[in-house]
């Protein structure tokens, strides 16, 4: 039995079309091929504002729950919802967890590489896969002449759930911030009013 790698893929598009036509195909690879097992995947947009758009269509998914649940999902959270504004993957800056991992690893996070792959204006899908070999989809993306990135699905999962943690810790972090600044201003309206009745009562 060939060695199989588990993968989360990026294939970067210059137009809607082609990533339109390219899923259909992917779904027939998928059902043909005994090299390559397609988990997941997901037509995505990042809009010019940064702003990613997940599938809202059936036939722009591969697989039951793929936008919810599942390591597409999953990335698609991270990569375009609040958690992904939150760690700046719609701007090119990463904060928190990205940068413990980048230190800690001496590369750049799967994450980090992914998102790269999806600049503002782009479209591209996103898929889940269980490749015996490389070949169908760097074909399926040089039909289309489509860029293709790949990283490890096991890395990319230990990194989501870094990056839902360091999203978690910042949110508490950013809580604490406001509950002080909200303590601080009430002290604040109370010493200006102990002060104003004590001003009153030394030239009352």
């Amino acid at each position: 039995m060939a060695a199989t790698t588990e993968s989360v893929v990026i294939i970067r598009f210059q137009q809607y079309s082609d990533a339109y036509q390219a899923l259909s195909e992917l779904r027939g690879l998928g059902e043909t091929l005994t090299s390559l097992q397609v988990r997941s995947a997901a037509l995505v947009e990042r809009k010019p504002d940064g702003t990613l758009r997940v599938p809202e269509q059936s036939d722009e998914i591969i697989g039951i729950g793929t936008t919810t649940g599942g390591l597409v999902g999953m990335v698609t959270g991270v990569l375009g919802g609040p958690l992904g504004v939150l760690l700046g993957f719609g701007t090119g800056a990463l904060v928190g967890g990205m940068f413990d991992i980048e230190r800690a690893t001496g590369v750049d996070s799967a994450l980090a590489l992914l998102s790269a792959q999806i600049p503002p204006g782009s479209t591209a899908l996103i898929v889940d896969v269980v490749e015996s070999t490389a070949e169908p989809l760097d074909q399926l993306a040089a039909r289309f002449h489509a860029t293709i990135e790949r990283q490890p699905a096991a890395q990319v999962a230990v990194e989501v759930e870094a990056a839902e943690a360091a999203a978690e810790a910042a949110q508490k972090e950013a809580n604490r911030v406001l509950r002080e600044r909200k303590r601080a201003e009430v002290k604040a309206k109370i010493d200006e009013k102990v002060d104003a009745v004590k001003e009153k009562l030394r030239h009352g």
